[in-house]
């Protein structure tokens, strides 16, 4: 189990979890965003690779967490499955009034198993990789600490797209399309679905609107100028590095695929209309 990062306050509900999985015969191991002060085995202690420890890994957050369990799960092939405790919780199943029906429809296979987009980002200074990371959500170039826009330069495939002046542009996967590009105006993508989408914030062009791509495209955003400070790159909403405007950011499908397990029966469309208040 990983807990809400550092926050202790979850333990009421990780201990109740933690007894329903082991009145069952599961073992428990936490990791390591888990509060130091919640008591129990931990990963950490064991000396073994994690996919050697573990055949599932349950978040016990909102999504903020399952971002954070995310970014340490991705490399190892472990499905991870939610306990919402937070607010909208689009990647998090299971609800925490119900946790009884869901661990046992968890335990008894009644589950299916989405396989889902990364999105790795590259940060390339004269055509050397300074910077590499993977992210679930997006990765989001913004303007930083001023008041003025930015510019910059999008290609795809080595095609010229468009030169920008906004406040920075979203680069999203059908898992983030429902975060912070939804917010900007981009649309709402199938989570299952192949593609990417790009999303301005805030662009000086009105006309100048998101636009949903193959994910086999390679996308490159060049050509800062950044006045007064430098430019943010943040994925799923942690900063990684300041832009001085020489760099050259390159978009792609990571290699892997993140396992996302969804309690049956699970209907992405009413998790829409419940989440967004739809009709």
């Amino acid at each position: 189990m990983f807990g809400k990062f550092r926050d202790s306050s979850v333990a009421p509900v990780m201990d109740r979890v933690r007894a329903l999985l082991e009145a069952r015969g599961v073992r428990v191991l936490l990791g390591s965003t888990t509060s130091a002060e919640i008591d129990g085995e931990r990963i950490d202690e064991q000396h073994h690779p994690l996919d050697q420890l573990i055949d599932v890994a349950m978040v016990v957050g909102g999504d903020g967490t399952m971002l954070n369990a995310a970014r340490i799960l991705c490399t190892h092939g472990v499905p991870m499955v939610g306990v919402n405790l937070g607010r909208l919780g689009f990647l998090t199943d299971i609800p925490q009034g119900d946790l009884e029906t869901n661990l046992d429809a968890l335990l008894d296979g009644r589950f299916s198993v989405e396989n889902r987009t990364l999105l790795k980002t590259t940060v390339l200074k004269d055509d050397v990789s300074i910077y590499e990371g993977v992210s679930l959500n997006d990765a989001v170039i913004a303007k930083g600490n001023t008041g003025r826009l930015i510019e910059f330069e999008t290609r795809i495939d080595g095609r010229f797209v468009s030169h920008t002046r906004s406040d920075g542009i979203i680069i999203a996967t059908p898992t983030g399309s429902t975060a912070y590009s939804l917010s900007s105006g981009g649309p709402i993508v199938y989570p299952t679905l192949s593609v990417l989408s790009i999303a301005p914030i805030c662009p000086h062009t009105l006309s100048n609107r998101p636009i949903i791509i193959s994910d086999d495209a390679v996308v490159d955003i060049c050509a800062f100028r950044t006045p007064e400070t430098r430019a943010i790159l943040s994925l799923d909403g942690l900063i990684v590095h300041q832009l001085s405007g020489e760099e050259t950011l390159r978009l792609t499908r990571a290699d892997r695929k993140l396992s996302m397990i969804r309690i049956d029966p699970h209907d992405h469309f009413e998790v829409l209309r419940t989440k967004l208040g739809w009709g």
